[in-house]
This record gives C-alpha cells, structure tokens and sequence, in this order.
C-alpha cells in the first residue's frame, strides 16, 4: 500500500473543499424563487373629492401581492418558482 506525501493530502483535502463549497453554492443558487416571465401589474387608486392633491400615490408591498397574485390566477402571469425548476423546460 502506498502512502501519500503530505502534498498530495493537502491538494486532495483542497480538492474536495473547493467541490464542496461549489455544491452548496450551485444548490443556494438553483433553489432561489424566480419570477416566471417579465409580468407587468398596473394599479389606480380613486379619489372621491374635487380638489387634488398633486401627491403621489405609491402602493405598499401588500396592494403589489395582490395584484401579482390576481393576474397569476387570471393567466397573464407565471408564478413564481425555483430556477431549477426552469431549468428542465
């Protein structure tokens, strides 16, 4: 039986370091939720009043969901998923 020098135990050690570190880095990347397409969500908002008031109206994070969320249900958006999962169509 052979015995390895102490150089080919560290490059072997180094080896399998770099191809560990380099699968958990292909698995954060390939299970990251992506959006299907490019999805364009329009809103409004309805003011009841004569006067305006020249400010600008910008939606919260939740009135944005809820406009993704009606147009995935109604076709015109893919929902979102996990890059690996793109990757097979």
């Amino acid at each position: 039986m052979s015995q390895r020098s102490p150089r080919a135990q560290q490059l072997i050690a180094t080896a399998w370091l770099v191809a560990a570190l380099g699968a958990v880095a292909l698995e954060r990347y390939a299970t990251q939720t992506v959006g299907g397409s490019e999805c364009i969500i329009a809103y409004s908002r309805m003011t009841v009043g004569t006067e305006y008031s020249g400010d600008r109206w910008t939606p919260d994070k939740e009135t944005i969901e809820r406009a993704y969320q009606k147009a995935v249900e109604s076709g015109r958006c893919e929902q979102a998923r996990e890059r690996w999962k793109q990757w097979l169509d």
